[in-house]
Protein backbone atom coordinates (compact mmCIF):
# COMPACT_ATOMS: atom_id res chain seq x y z
CA UNK A 1 0.00 0.00 0.00
CA UNK A 2 1.31 3.41 -0.97
CA UNK A 3 0.04 6.82 0.06
CA UNK A 4 0.51 10.47 -0.73
CA UNK A 5 -0.33 13.22 1.77
CA UNK A 6 -2.10 16.20 0.31
CA UNK A 7 -4.93 16.46 -2.19
CA UNK A 8 -3.89 14.63 -5.36
CA UNK A 9 -7.23 15.01 -7.11
CA UNK A 10 -7.64 16.49 -10.59
CA UNK A 11 -10.35 16.63 -13.19
CA UNK A 12 -9.51 13.19 -14.60
CA UNK A 13 -8.59 11.54 -11.29
CA UNK A 14 -5.78 9.76 -13.14
CA UNK A 15 -4.10 8.98 -9.80
CA UNK A 16 -6.87 6.42 -9.20
CA UNK A 17 -6.27 4.57 -12.51
CA UNK A 18 -4.72 1.08 -12.31
CA UNK A 19 -1.86 2.13 -14.57
CA UNK A 20 -0.87 5.19 -12.52
CA UNK A 21 2.80 5.19 -11.48
CA UNK A 22 2.79 5.47 -7.67
CA UNK A 23 6.41 4.44 -7.20
CA UNK A 24 7.23 7.90 -5.84
CA UNK A 25 4.56 7.59 -3.16
CA UNK A 26 5.41 6.50 0.38
CA UNK A 27 5.04 2.82 1.23
CA UNK A 28 2.85 2.31 4.30
CA UNK A 29 3.74 -0.10 7.04
CA UNK A 30 1.91 -3.39 6.98
CA UNK A 31 -1.53 -3.19 8.62
CA UNK A 32 -1.45 0.55 9.29
CA UNK A 33 -3.19 3.52 7.78
CA UNK A 34 -1.52 6.90 7.23
CA UNK A 35 -2.70 10.12 8.78
CA UNK A 36 -1.86 13.68 7.60
CA UNK A 37 -0.06 16.34 9.62
CA UNK A 38 -2.17 18.79 11.58
CA UNK A 39 -1.15 21.86 9.54
CA UNK A 40 -1.74 20.14 6.17
CA UNK A 41 -4.85 20.31 3.99
CA UNK A 42 -6.07 17.15 5.71
CA UNK A 43 -5.96 14.83 2.67
CA UNK A 44 -4.36 11.46 2.18
CA UNK A 45 -4.57 9.56 -1.12
CA UNK A 46 -3.98 5.81 -0.80
CA UNK A 47 -3.56 3.08 -3.45
CA UNK A 48 -3.44 -0.68 -2.87
CA UNK A 49 -4.62 -3.97 -4.34
CA UNK A 50 -7.33 -6.16 -2.80
CA UNK A 51 -8.41 -9.66 -3.90
CA UNK A 52 -11.94 -10.51 -4.97
CA UNK A 53 -13.29 -13.78 -3.59
CA UNK A 54 -13.03 -16.52 -6.14
CA UNK A 55 -16.15 -18.34 -4.90
CA UNK A 56 -18.39 -15.26 -4.96
CA UNK A 57 -20.89 -14.54 -7.71
CA UNK A 58 -21.92 -11.08 -8.83
CA UNK A 59 -23.21 -8.51 -8.61
CA UNK A 60 -20.35 -7.41 -6.38
CA UNK A 61 -20.06 -4.74 -3.68
CA UNK A 62 -17.23 -3.26 -1.63
CA UNK A 63 -17.51 -2.94 2.14
CA UNK A 64 -15.34 -0.25 3.76
CA UNK A 65 -15.05 -0.60 7.50
CA UNK A 66 -15.06 2.34 9.90
CA UNK A 67 -11.57 3.76 10.27
CA UNK A 68 -11.02 2.90 13.96
CA UNK A 69 -14.07 4.91 14.86
CA UNK A 70 -12.59 8.12 13.47
CA UNK A 71 -14.67 10.94 12.04
CA UNK A 72 -13.66 11.56 8.44
CA UNK A 73 -14.84 11.88 4.83
CA UNK A 74 -13.61 9.89 1.86
CA UNK A 75 -14.31 8.84 -1.71
CA UNK A 76 -13.48 5.40 -3.17
CA UNK A 77 -12.31 4.33 -6.63
CA UNK A 78 -12.17 0.74 -7.87
CA UNK A 79 -10.11 0.10 -11.00
CA UNK A 80 -10.25 3.83 -11.78
CA UNK A 81 -14.06 4.13 -11.40
CA UNK A 82 -15.52 6.20 -8.58
CA UNK A 83 -17.94 3.91 -6.71
CA UNK A 84 -19.06 6.24 -3.94
CA UNK A 85 -18.17 8.44 -1.01
CA UNK A 86 -18.73 8.81 2.71
CA UNK A 87 -19.21 12.35 3.88
CA UNK A 88 -18.34 15.20 1.57
CA UNK A 89 -14.95 16.04 0.07
CA UNK A 90 -13.99 19.14 -1.94
CA UNK A 91 -15.34 21.50 -2.98
CA UNK A 92 -17.34 21.20 0.28
CA UNK A 93 -15.45 19.41 3.06
CA UNK A 94 -17.91 18.25 5.70
CA UNK A 95 -18.55 15.26 7.94
CA UNK A 96 -21.95 14.06 6.81
CA UNK A 97 -22.18 11.14 9.22
CA UNK A 98 -20.65 9.57 12.28
CA UNK A 99 -18.25 6.65 11.73
CA UNK A 100 -19.77 3.44 10.39
CA UNK A 101 -19.07 0.72 7.83
CA UNK A 102 -20.40 1.46 4.34
CA UNK A 103 -21.28 -0.87 1.49
CA UNK A 104 -20.74 0.43 -2.07
CA UNK A 105 -22.40 -1.44 -4.93
CA UNK A 106 -20.08 -1.85 -7.93
CA UNK A 107 -21.06 -1.43 -11.58
CA UNK A 108 -21.55 -4.70 -13.44
CA UNK A 109 -18.30 -6.10 -14.77
CA UNK A 110 -16.03 -3.70 -12.87
CA UNK A 111 -14.47 -6.62 -10.96
CA UNK A 112 -14.57 -10.36 -11.46
CA UNK A 113 -14.34 -13.30 -9.08
CA UNK A 114 -10.76 -14.28 -8.37
CA UNK A 115 -9.32 -11.02 -9.72
CA UNK A 116 -7.20 -8.51 -7.83
CA UNK A 117 -8.78 -5.04 -7.88
CA UNK A 118 -7.00 -1.72 -7.66
CA UNK A 119 -8.49 0.40 -4.86
CA UNK A 120 -7.79 4.12 -4.54
CA UNK A 121 -9.24 6.13 -1.71
CA UNK A 122 -8.98 9.84 -0.98
CA UNK A 123 -9.54 10.58 2.72
CA UNK A 124 -10.06 13.95 4.38
CA UNK A 125 -9.39 14.31 8.10
CA UNK A 126 -10.90 17.20 10.07
CA UNK A 127 -8.42 19.24 12.14
CA UNK A 128 -9.20 17.64 15.50
CA UNK A 129 -8.58 14.10 14.17
CA UNK A 130 -5.23 15.17 12.72
CA UNK A 131 -4.34 16.65 16.10
CA UNK A 132 -4.81 13.31 17.83
CA UNK A 133 -1.99 11.79 15.80
CA UNK A 134 -1.17 8.11 15.43
CA UNK A 135 -1.92 5.53 12.75
CA UNK A 136 -5.11 3.56 12.21
CA UNK A 137 -6.35 0.41 10.54
CA UNK A 138 -9.09 -0.01 7.95
CA UNK A 139 -10.76 -3.04 6.34
CA UNK A 140 -11.91 -3.52 2.75
CA UNK A 141 -13.93 -6.52 1.59
CA UNK A 142 -15.24 -7.58 -1.83
CA UNK A 143 -18.20 -9.93 -1.84
CA UNK A 144 -21.62 -10.50 -3.31
CA UNK A 145 -23.74 -7.39 -2.94
CA UNK A 146 -26.66 -9.03 -1.14
CA UNK A 147 -24.27 -10.76 1.27
CA UNK A 148 -22.59 -7.50 2.29
CA UNK A 149 -25.91 -5.67 2.61
CA UNK A 150 -27.24 -8.52 4.75
CA UNK A 151 -24.16 -8.23 6.98
CA UNK A 152 -24.73 -4.48 7.22
CA UNK A 153 -28.32 -5.11 8.25
CA UNK A 154 -27.17 -7.57 10.91
CA UNK A 155 -24.68 -4.98 12.21
CA UNK A 156 -27.52 -2.44 12.37
CA UNK A 157 -29.62 -4.87 14.39
CA UNK A 158 -26.69 -5.57 16.71
CA UNK A 159 -26.24 -1.86 17.33
CA UNK A 160 -29.93 -1.57 18.15
CA UNK A 161 -29.94 -4.60 20.44
CA UNK A 162 -26.78 -3.38 22.13
CA UNK A 163 -28.52 -0.19 23.23
CA UNK A 164 -32.16 -1.20 23.63
CA UNK A 165 -31.70 -2.76 27.11
CA UNK A 166 -30.09 0.44 28.43
CA UNK A 167 -32.55 2.93 26.96
CA UNK A 168 -35.52 1.97 29.20
CA UNK A 169 -33.24 2.16 32.25
CA UNK A 170 -32.26 5.72 31.39
CA UNK A 171 -35.85 6.67 30.58
CA UNK A 172 -36.89 5.26 33.95
CA UNK A 173 -34.19 7.30 35.71
CA UNK A 174 -35.35 10.41 33.81
CA UNK A 175 -38.98 9.89 34.85
CA UNK A 176 -37.93 9.12 38.41
CA UNK A 177 -35.88 12.32 38.50
CA UNK A 178 -38.78 14.42 37.20
CA UNK A 179 -41.11 12.88 39.80
CA UNK A 180 -38.68 13.48 42.67
CA UNK A 181 -37.99 17.06 41.48
CA UNK A 182 -41.72 17.76 41.35
CA UNK A 183 -42.10 16.35 44.87
CA UNK A 184 -39.23 18.55 46.05
CA UNK A 185 -40.76 21.68 44.55
CA UNK A 186 -44.25 20.94 45.85
CA UNK A 187 -42.96 20.21 49.37
CA UNK A 188 -40.38 23.04 49.26
CA UNK A 189 -37.68 20.57 50.28
CA UNK A 190 -34.34 21.63 48.83
CA UNK A 191 -32.57 18.27 49.25
CA UNK A 192 -35.39 16.38 47.55
CA UNK A 193 -35.43 18.96 44.76
CA UNK A 194 -31.65 18.63 44.27
CA UNK A 195 -31.91 14.83 44.16
CA UNK A 196 -34.64 15.05 41.53
CA UNK A 197 -32.80 17.53 39.33
CA UNK A 198 -29.59 15.48 39.54
CA UNK A 199 -31.46 12.31 38.58
CA UNK A 200 -33.37 14.05 35.80
CA UNK A 201 -30.25 15.49 34.19
CA UNK A 202 -28.17 12.33 34.49
CA UNK A 203 -29.65 10.15 31.69
CA UNK A 204 -29.71 12.88 29.01
CA UNK A 205 -26.18 12.23 27.72
CA UNK A 206 -26.26 8.40 27.75
CA UNK A 207 -29.70 8.45 26.11
CA UNK A 208 -28.38 10.71 23.37
CA UNK A 209 -25.30 8.53 22.79
CA UNK A 210 -27.37 5.34 22.78
CA UNK A 211 -29.84 6.77 20.26
CA UNK A 212 -26.96 7.78 18.01
CA UNK A 213 -25.12 4.46 18.39
CA UNK A 214 -28.32 2.49 17.74
CA UNK A 215 -28.76 4.60 14.58
CA UNK A 216 -32.32 5.43 15.51
CA UNK A 217 -31.53 8.81 13.97
CA UNK A 218 -29.13 9.25 11.06
CA UNK A 219 -27.27 12.26 12.35
CA UNK A 220 -24.46 14.24 10.78
CA UNK A 221 -21.39 15.10 12.77
CA UNK A 222 -22.24 18.76 12.22
CA UNK A 223 -25.42 18.24 14.28
CA UNK A 224 -23.95 15.65 16.65
CA UNK A 225 -21.43 17.79 18.50
CA UNK A 226 -23.73 20.72 19.43
CA UNK A 227 -26.46 18.29 20.50
CA UNK A 228 -23.97 16.29 22.57
CA UNK A 229 -22.84 19.47 24.33
CA UNK A 230 -26.48 20.38 25.01
CA UNK A 231 -27.13 16.86 26.35
CA UNK A 232 -24.10 16.78 28.64
CA UNK A 233 -24.26 20.29 30.10
CA UNK A 234 -27.27 19.77 32.44
CA UNK A 235 -25.70 16.79 34.20
CA UNK A 236 -22.29 18.49 34.45
CA UNK A 237 -23.82 21.68 35.85
CA UNK A 238 -26.16 19.84 38.21
CA UNK A 239 -23.31 17.69 39.54
CA UNK A 240 -21.59 20.87 40.76
CA UNK A 241 -24.78 22.30 42.26
CA UNK A 242 -25.67 18.92 43.77
CA UNK A 243 -22.26 18.32 45.39
CA UNK A 244 -22.26 21.73 47.05
CA UNK A 245 -25.95 21.71 47.95
CA UNK A 246 -26.31 18.19 49.35
CA UNK A 247 -23.11 18.45 51.39
CA UNK A 248 -23.69 22.01 52.57
CA UNK A 249 -20.31 23.24 51.31
CA UNK A 250 -19.76 26.95 51.96
CA UNK A 251 -16.51 27.36 50.01
CA UNK A 252 -17.40 28.94 46.65
CA UNK A 253 -13.92 29.23 45.10
CA UNK A 254 -13.68 25.58 44.06
CA UNK A 255 -17.32 25.59 43.00
CA UNK A 256 -16.64 28.49 40.65
CA UNK A 257 -13.47 26.74 39.48
CA UNK A 258 -15.48 23.63 38.58
CA UNK A 259 -18.08 25.71 36.75
CA UNK A 260 -15.30 27.52 34.87
CA UNK A 261 -13.76 24.16 33.89
CA UNK A 262 -17.20 23.05 32.68
CA UNK A 263 -17.55 26.15 30.50
CA UNK A 264 -14.02 25.71 29.08
CA UNK A 265 -14.64 22.04 28.28
CA UNK A 266 -17.98 22.59 26.51
CA UNK A 267 -16.89 25.72 24.65
CA UNK A 268 -13.68 23.99 23.53
CA UNK A 269 -15.71 20.98 22.36
CA UNK A 270 -17.61 23.13 19.89
CA UNK A 271 -14.69 25.22 18.68
CA UNK A 272 -12.40 22.19 18.33
CA UNK A 273 -14.72 19.73 16.58
CA UNK A 274 -16.80 21.98 14.33
CA UNK A 275 -14.28 23.81 12.06
CA UNK A 276 -13.01 22.21 8.85
CA UNK A 277 -9.71 24.09 8.70
CA UNK A 278 -6.88 24.41 11.24
CA UNK A 279 -6.61 27.74 13.00
CA UNK A 280 -5.11 29.18 16.19
CA UNK A 281 -8.58 28.92 17.76
CA UNK A 282 -8.83 25.21 16.93
CA UNK A 283 -5.31 24.63 18.25
CA UNK A 284 -6.07 26.46 21.47
CA UNK A 285 -9.37 24.61 21.84
CA UNK A 286 -7.68 21.22 21.39
CA UNK A 287 -5.27 22.16 24.18
CA UNK A 288 -8.01 23.58 26.43
CA UNK A 289 -10.38 20.64 25.91
CA UNK A 290 -8.50 17.96 27.87
CA UNK A 291 -7.33 20.52 30.42
CA UNK A 292 -10.91 21.61 31.12
CA UNK A 293 -12.11 18.01 31.36
CA UNK A 294 -9.25 16.88 33.57
CA UNK A 295 -9.62 19.92 35.83
CA UNK A 296 -13.34 19.25 36.21
CA UNK A 297 -12.79 15.55 36.94
CA UNK A 298 -10.02 16.21 39.47
CA UNK A 299 -12.07 18.87 41.29
CA UNK A 300 -15.08 16.55 41.22
CA UNK A 301 -13.12 13.69 42.77
CA UNK A 302 -11.55 16.05 45.30
CA UNK A 303 -14.89 17.51 46.41
CA UNK A 304 -16.46 14.07 46.79
CA UNK A 305 -13.41 12.75 48.64
CA UNK A 306 -13.75 15.64 51.09
CA UNK A 307 -17.45 14.84 51.46
CA UNK A 308 -16.64 11.16 52.07
CA UNK A 309 -14.42 11.95 55.05
CA UNK A 310 -16.36 14.92 56.44
CA UNK A 311 -20.06 14.35 55.65
CA UNK A 312 -20.72 10.84 56.89
CA UNK A 313 -24.37 10.70 55.94
CA UNK A 314 -23.41 11.26 52.28
CA UNK A 315 -20.57 8.75 52.00
CA UNK A 316 -22.43 6.44 49.63
CA UNK A 317 -23.41 9.39 47.43
CA UNK A 318 -19.82 10.66 47.43
CA UNK A 319 -18.44 7.30 46.28
CA UNK A 320 -21.13 7.02 43.60
CA UNK A 321 -20.50 10.53 42.34
CA UNK A 322 -16.81 9.69 41.85
CA UNK A 323 -17.46 6.80 39.44
CA UNK A 324 -17.77 8.85 36.25
CA UNK A 325 -14.91 11.32 36.81
CA UNK A 326 -12.60 8.45 37.81
CA UNK A 327 -13.63 6.52 34.68
CA UNK A 328 -13.07 9.63 32.60
CA UNK A 329 -9.61 10.13 34.08
CA UNK A 330 -8.69 6.50 33.43
CA UNK A 331 -10.29 6.00 30.03
CA UNK A 332 -9.47 9.40 28.59
CA UNK A 333 -11.19 11.99 26.47
CA UNK A 334 -11.37 9.81 23.39
CA UNK A 335 -14.12 7.59 24.84
CA UNK A 336 -16.56 10.48 25.01
CA UNK A 337 -16.56 10.86 21.24
CA UNK A 338 -16.18 7.31 19.98
CA UNK A 339 -19.88 6.52 19.59
CA UNK A 340 -18.97 3.00 18.45
CA UNK A 341 -20.47 0.42 20.74
CA UNK A 342 -20.61 0.17 24.48
CA UNK A 343 -17.19 0.89 25.96
CA UNK A 344 -15.78 1.11 29.45
CA UNK A 345 -16.90 4.69 29.86
CA UNK A 346 -20.47 3.91 28.71
CA UNK A 347 -20.77 1.00 31.14
CA UNK A 348 -19.44 3.11 33.99
CA UNK A 349 -21.85 5.93 33.18
CA UNK A 350 -24.81 3.53 33.08
CA UNK A 351 -23.74 1.83 36.32
CA UNK A 352 -23.29 5.27 37.87
CA UNK A 353 -26.80 6.25 36.81
CA UNK A 354 -28.35 3.13 38.30
CA UNK A 355 -26.42 3.44 41.58
CA UNK A 356 -27.09 7.15 41.94
CA UNK A 357 -30.74 6.67 41.09
CA UNK A 358 -31.07 4.07 43.83
CA UNK A 359 -29.18 6.16 46.39
CA UNK A 360 -30.93 9.43 45.59
CA UNK A 361 -34.35 7.84 45.33
CA UNK A 362 -33.83 6.35 48.79
CA UNK A 363 -32.61 9.71 50.09
CA UNK A 364 -35.52 11.54 48.46
CA UNK A 365 -38.00 9.04 49.93
CA UNK A 366 -36.48 9.48 53.39
CA UNK A 367 -36.56 13.27 53.03
CA UNK A 368 -40.14 13.08 51.78
CA UNK A 369 -41.19 10.91 54.72
CA UNK A 370 -39.43 13.29 57.07
CA UNK A 371 -41.24 16.15 55.38
CA UNK A 372 -44.54 14.37 55.97
CA UNK A 373 -43.64 13.89 59.62
CA UNK A 374 -42.73 17.56 59.91
CA UNK A 375 -45.96 18.44 58.13
CA UNK A 376 -47.89 16.52 60.77
CA UNK A 377 -45.94 18.26 63.53
CA UNK A 378 -46.62 21.65 61.95
CA UNK A 379 -50.31 20.85 61.75
CA UNK A 380 -50.24 19.97 65.45
CA UNK A 381 -48.37 23.21 66.19
CA UNK A 382 -50.93 25.12 64.13
CA UNK A 383 -53.79 23.62 66.11
CA UNK A 384 -52.02 24.52 69.37
CA UNK A 385 -51.47 28.07 68.16
CA UNK A 386 -55.12 28.38 67.14
CA UNK A 387 -56.07 27.44 70.70
CA UNK A 388 -53.58 29.95 72.08
CA UNK A 389 -54.76 32.72 69.71
CA UNK A 390 -58.42 31.92 69.02
CA UNK A 391 -60.58 34.20 66.84
CA UNK A 392 -61.74 37.29 68.72
CA UNK A 393 -65.30 37.48 70.06
CA UNK A 394 -67.37 40.44 71.15
CA UNK A 395 -67.07 41.79 74.68
CA UNK A 396 -69.96 43.69 76.28
CA UNK A 397 -69.68 47.26 75.07
CA UNK A 398 -67.19 46.35 72.29
CA UNK A 399 -67.65 44.71 68.86
CA UNK A 400 -64.41 42.86 68.06
CA UNK A 401 -63.32 41.06 64.87
CA UNK A 402 -60.02 39.41 64.00
CA UNK A 403 -58.21 37.89 61.01
CA UNK A 404 -54.99 35.92 61.25
CA UNK A 405 -53.10 34.69 58.16
CA UNK A 406 -49.61 33.29 58.93
CA UNK A 407 -47.08 33.26 56.13
CA UNK A 408 -46.22 29.63 56.99
CA UNK A 409 -48.03 26.88 58.88
CA UNK A 410 -47.56 28.76 62.12
CA UNK A 411 -46.74 32.41 62.62
CA UNK A 412 -45.21 34.97 64.90
CA UNK A 413 -48.18 37.36 65.24
CA UNK A 414 -50.50 37.28 68.23
CA UNK A 415 -53.26 39.18 69.98
CA UNK A 416 -54.73 38.87 73.45
CA UNK A 417 -58.07 40.22 74.72
CA UNK A 418 -59.06 40.38 78.38
CA UNK A 419 -62.30 41.97 79.66
CA UNK A 420 -62.10 43.55 83.11
CA UNK A 421 -64.63 43.46 85.92
CA UNK A 422 -65.56 47.13 85.48
CA UNK A 423 -66.76 46.76 81.87
CA UNK A 424 -63.51 47.68 80.14
CA UNK A 425 -61.20 45.61 77.98
CA UNK A 426 -57.44 45.09 77.51
CA UNK A 427 -56.12 44.50 73.97
CA UNK A 428 -52.53 43.42 73.29
CA UNK A 429 -51.33 42.95 69.69
CA UNK A 430 -47.79 41.82 68.88
CA UNK A 431 -45.43 40.61 66.19
CA UNK A 432 -42.39 38.38 66.83
CA UNK A 433 -39.49 38.96 64.43
CA UNK A 434 -39.05 36.11 61.96
CA UNK A 435 -41.54 33.49 60.84
CA UNK A 436 -42.31 29.85 61.36
CA UNK A 437 -41.94 27.55 64.33
CA UNK A 438 -39.32 29.56 66.19
CA UNK A 439 -41.50 32.66 66.15
CA UNK A 440 -44.54 30.56 67.13
CA UNK A 441 -42.70 29.30 70.21
CA UNK A 442 -42.12 32.90 71.32
CA UNK A 443 -45.83 33.60 70.73
CA UNK A 444 -46.76 30.79 73.11
CA UNK A 445 -44.43 32.32 75.72
CA UNK A 446 -46.03 35.75 75.26
CA UNK A 447 -49.60 34.45 75.51
CA UNK A 448 -48.71 32.40 78.59
CA UNK A 449 -47.19 35.45 80.26
CA UNK A 450 -50.21 37.63 79.45
CA UNK A 451 -52.65 35.05 80.79
CA UNK A 452 -50.87 34.79 84.13
CA UNK A 453 -50.14 38.50 84.46
CA UNK A 454 -52.29 40.49 86.91
CA UNK A 455 -54.30 43.49 85.73
CA UNK A 456 -51.74 46.21 85.01
CA UNK A 457 -51.66 49.46 83.01
CA UNK A 458 -50.40 49.04 79.38
CA UNK A 459 -46.97 50.54 80.08
CA UNK A 460 -46.30 48.17 82.95
CA UNK A 461 -47.51 45.22 80.87
CA UNK A 462 -44.92 46.03 78.18
CA UNK A 463 -42.20 46.53 80.79
CA UNK A 464 -42.98 43.15 82.39
CA UNK A 465 -42.95 41.40 79.01
CA UNK A 466 -39.66 43.10 78.11
CA UNK A 467 -37.99 41.89 81.30
CA UNK A 468 -38.95 38.31 80.48
CA UNK A 469 -37.68 38.49 76.90
CA UNK A 470 -34.33 40.25 77.35
CA UNK A 471 -31.54 37.73 76.80
CA UNK A 472 -33.89 35.11 75.35
CA UNK A 473 -34.42 36.38 71.78
CA UNK A 474 -30.99 35.53 70.25
CA UNK A 475 -30.89 38.74 68.28
CA UNK A 476 -34.64 38.88 67.65
CA UNK A 477 -37.28 41.14 69.14
CA UNK A 478 -41.04 41.57 69.58
CA UNK A 479 -43.10 44.60 68.62
CA UNK A 480 -46.15 45.05 70.77
CA UNK A 481 -49.02 47.48 71.33
CA UNK A 482 -51.09 47.34 74.54
CA UNK A 483 -54.38 49.27 74.78
CA UNK A 484 -56.71 49.55 77.75
CA UNK A 485 -60.25 50.89 77.15
CA UNK A 486 -62.51 51.62 80.09
CA UNK A 487 -66.30 51.28 80.07
CA UNK A 488 -66.66 55.06 79.55
CA UNK A 489 -64.33 55.13 76.49
CA UNK A 490 -61.05 56.24 78.06
CA UNK A 491 -58.22 54.85 75.89
CA UNK A 492 -54.71 54.25 77.28
CA UNK A 493 -52.05 53.02 74.82
CA UNK A 494 -48.40 51.97 75.26
CA UNK A 495 -46.39 51.02 72.20
CA UNK A 496 -43.18 48.99 71.80
CA UNK A 497 -42.26 49.50 68.16
CA UNK A 498 -45.58 48.27 66.75
CA UNK A 499 -47.67 50.09 64.12
CA UNK A 500 -50.10 52.33 66.06
CA UNK A 501 -53.80 51.51 65.73
CA UNK A 502 -55.96 53.37 63.22
CA UNK A 503 -58.85 55.39 64.65
CA UNK A 504 -61.79 55.81 62.26
CA UNK A 505 -59.43 55.58 59.26
CA UNK A 506 -56.63 57.79 60.61
CA UNK A 507 -53.53 56.89 62.55
CA UNK A 508 -54.27 57.17 66.26
CA UNK A 509 -52.15 58.74 68.99
CA UNK A 510 -49.29 56.55 70.21
CA UNK A 511 -45.87 57.25 71.71
CA UNK A 512 -43.36 54.89 70.06
CA UNK A 513 -41.01 52.83 72.19
CA UNK A 514 -38.22 50.33 71.70
CA UNK A 515 -39.34 46.76 70.75
CA UNK A 516 -39.38 44.14 73.48
CA UNK A 517 -36.40 41.92 74.17
CA UNK A 518 -33.67 44.33 73.07
CA UNK A 519 -32.66 46.16 76.24
CA UNK A 520 -33.49 45.76 79.93
CA UNK A 521 -34.88 48.52 82.15
CA UNK A 522 -36.90 50.30 79.45
CA UNK A 523 -39.83 52.40 80.63
CA UNK A 524 -42.72 52.82 78.22
CA UNK A 525 -44.86 55.94 77.96
CA UNK A 526 -48.63 55.97 77.72
CA UNK A 527 -50.90 58.02 75.46
CA UNK A 528 -54.46 58.94 76.47
CA UNK A 529 -57.59 59.81 74.55
CA UNK A 530 -61.37 59.42 74.74
CA UNK A 531 -63.40 57.28 72.38
CA UNK A 532 -66.75 58.43 71.08
CA UNK A 533 -69.66 56.12 70.48
CA UNK A 534 -69.01 53.74 67.52
CA UNK A 535 -65.36 54.76 67.32
CA UNK A 536 -63.43 52.05 65.46
CA UNK A 537 -59.87 51.06 66.35
CA UNK A 538 -57.96 48.90 63.87
CA UNK A 539 -54.79 47.10 64.96
CA UNK A 540 -52.56 45.61 62.21
CA UNK A 541 -49.20 43.85 62.10
CA UNK A 542 -46.30 44.71 59.80
CA UNK A 543 -47.47 42.00 57.39
CA UNK A 544 -50.26 44.31 56.17
CA UNK A 545 -48.14 47.39 55.56
CA UNK A 546 -45.20 45.42 54.15
CA UNK A 547 -47.16 43.26 51.70
CA UNK A 548 -45.35 43.50 48.36
CA UNK A 549 -46.60 42.89 44.83
CA UNK A 550 -44.72 41.36 41.88
CA UNK A 551 -43.33 44.77 40.93
CA UNK A 552 -41.79 45.20 44.38
CA UNK A 553 -44.30 47.87 45.46
CA UNK A 554 -45.31 47.91 49.14
CA UNK A 555 -48.93 47.95 50.24
CA UNK A 556 -47.91 50.86 52.46
CA UNK A 557 -49.50 53.02 55.14
CA UNK A 558 -51.76 55.00 52.82
CA UNK A 559 -53.51 51.93 51.44
CA UNK A 560 -53.76 50.49 54.96
CA UNK A 561 -55.33 53.68 56.31
CA UNK A 562 -57.76 53.85 53.38
CA UNK A 563 -59.22 50.41 54.16
CA UNK A 564 -58.79 50.47 57.96
CA UNK A 565 -62.52 51.01 58.58
CA UNK A 566 -63.41 47.79 56.74
CA UNK A 567 -63.97 44.43 58.37
CA UNK A 568 -60.86 42.65 59.66
CA UNK A 569 -61.19 39.79 57.16
CA UNK A 570 -61.46 42.21 54.23
CA UNK A 571 -58.35 44.13 55.30
CA UNK A 572 -56.34 40.92 55.70
CA UNK A 573 -57.51 39.55 52.34
CA UNK A 574 -56.60 42.81 50.58
CA UNK A 575 -53.05 42.66 51.92
CA UNK A 576 -52.72 38.95 51.19
CA UNK A 577 -53.93 39.33 47.61
CA UNK A 578 -51.55 42.25 47.09
CA UNK A 579 -48.59 39.99 47.92
CA UNK A 580 -48.08 38.43 51.36
CA UNK A 581 -44.50 38.21 52.62
CA UNK A 582 -45.03 38.14 56.40
CA UNK A 583 -47.63 37.06 58.91
CA UNK A 584 -50.79 39.17 58.62
CA UNK A 585 -52.91 40.04 61.66
CA UNK A 586 -55.84 42.45 61.77
CA UNK A 587 -58.01 43.18 64.80
CA UNK A 588 -60.86 45.72 64.74
CA UNK A 589 -62.60 47.02 67.90
CA UNK A 590 -65.69 49.24 67.87
CA UNK A 591 -66.69 51.05 71.07
CA UNK A 592 -70.48 50.53 71.59
CA UNK A 593 -71.51 51.36 75.17
CA UNK A 594 -75.23 51.43 74.17
CA UNK A 595 -75.10 47.67 73.71
CA UNK A 596 -74.13 47.30 77.37
CA UNK A 597 -77.14 49.39 78.50
CA UNK A 598 -79.42 47.40 76.19
CA UNK A 599 -78.13 44.16 77.61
Amino acid sequence: MRFHTGNHANASNDWAEPGFDDSSWTAAEQGTWPRPAYDSDGFVCVRFHAPVRADAAGPFALRVGALSGELLAYEVFVNGTRVGSFGRVPPGKRLESLPRAVVFDLPFGLVRAGDTAQIAIRVWYPPFVRRMGGRDTIAFEFDQSRTLHAEAEVEQQRALLRNVPLMPVNVLVLLLGCTVAWAGYSSRNRDVRLCGLMLGSLPLLPLFLQIVDARVIDMSAFAHFPLQVIAQMPSIFMSVVFIWGINGFKEVFFKRLMLAAMVVFNAASLTAFMPSEPSPLVTASMVALPIGLRAFDILNVGANTWAFFNVRRNRVIAVTMMLVPVASLIHGLRAMFEGQGTNYFDLTFTFFGICLAAVLAQRAWAEWRMRDALQAEFETAREVQQRLVPPAVDVPGFRIESAYKPAKHVGGDFFYIRPDEEGGVLVVVGDVSGKGLKAAMTVSTMIGALRTMPALPPARILAALNRGLVGQMQGGFVTCCAASISYDGKLTIANAGHPPPYRNGAEGPSTPGLPLGISAGIQYEESYSLLDHDTCLTFVSDGVVEARNAQGELFGFDRTAAISTQAAAEIASAAQNFGQEDDITVLTLTFSPAEVQHA
